[in-house]
């Protein structure tokens, strides 16, 4: 799995970024691009532990095979439950401006990319590294960008 600490994946990641546009559709599930974009971009608060999120309906496995699974097998394409937080079709989220969340979306990428500290584990999956970080942010923004084609 790659990681998005490493630079190269990290530019790979920001220039498919670059590929969306605003009349970008999606080839499955229910949100349009803008929540996309601020869905992924809110997923970047969880390891330097701005966001605290609620998980639904977790999954009835042990942490350490959880944690495989966020790092090691790509997402279903329909049916992946997310934090209720980060729920943009249910909680009616509809960010309106393209150009800003993009922006803010690159911003939170950077973020995270430089913090010193990330928070010890996974509220799923347990115990992770800076390492295991890098891994499940890059799985879940390429699972997003592929749901949009780029």
């Amino acid at each position: 799995m790659k990681n998005l600490f490493d630079e190269n994946v990290k530019k790979e990641i920001l220039q498919r970024v670059e590929k969306l546009t605003p009349e970008t559709k999606a080839v499955w599930g229910k949100m349009n691009v803008n929540q996309a974009i601020h869905h992924m971009a809110l997923a970047f608060k969880i390891p330097t532990g701005e966001l605290d999120p609620t998980p639904v309906n977790p999954p009835k496995m042990p942490k350490w095979l959880m944690k495989f699974f966020l790092l090691s097998v790509k997402p279903p394409k329909n049916g992946a439950e997310t934090f209720k937080e980060m729920n943009m079709v249910a909680n009616n989220i509809q960010p309106n401006n393209f150009e800003e969340e993009k922006k803010y979306f690159k911003a939170m990428i950077e973020k995270f990319n430089s913090s010193e500290k990330l928070i010890p584990e996974n509220k799923l999956a347990g115990k992770f590294s800076r390492a295991d970080w890098g891994k499940l942010n890059y799985n879940h923004t390429d699972h997003h960008l592929r749901q949009f084609g780029v």
